[in-house]
């Protein structure tokens, strides 16, 4: 009984070793291969360039909806680093961010991707959370988060009671 038990802590203690060893990677190190994501719509980090259209409306109040239309003869494929696929944000008119919807979201690490087909649209919609905010206009822009390629941010205003 005693080697079952001393069996069982050396398995919790592998176990353990073998999570603590999960995603310790050292961020000092610096891939020179690289490149930041695009947010101009004409530049692709070096892909052909593609008829892909961001659109966003307003659902209602705070819902809106974020669109990508593939205006191509191809279908297009995005690869992402997570299950986040868009983010959004609410800017005043100082130019401050206001809300950023990623930075209060948990997302899986697990790598995706999303394919529209020629003549397709990808879309997903948001929803602005109750906020404390000054009545006014703010800036909303939303965009796709792809791995490397264009953003496809669109902008739009999103008027605060």
């Amino acid at each position: 009984m005693k080697k079952l038990t001393w069996l069982g802590a050396v398995l919790v203690l592998l176990a353990v070793l073998f999570l603590a060893a999960c995603g310790t990677e050292n961020s000092d190190e610096i891939d020179k291969d690289a490149e930041p994501p695009v947010t101009e719509e004409t530049e692709t980090n070096g892909e052909e360039v593609v008829d892909m259209q961001p659109m966003i409306e307003q659902i209602n109040d705070n819902t809106y909806r974020y669109s990508l239309m593939n205006e191509s003869d191809e279908a297009q494929t995005f690869e992402f680093t997570s299950s986040q696929r868009f983010d959004f944000s609410l800017t005043n008119d100082s130019g401050e961010v206001a809300f950023l919807f990623s930075s209060v979201s948990t997302y899986a690490q697990a790598l995706g991707e999303e394919t529209v087909s020629a003549g397709d649209q990808l879309s997903y919609d948001l929803e602005i959370p109750p906020l404390d905010l000054e009545p006014g206009t703010y800036e909303l822009a939303a965009w796709l988060t792809p791995r490397q390629g264009n953003l496809y941010k669109v902008t739009t205003e999103h008027i605060v009671k």
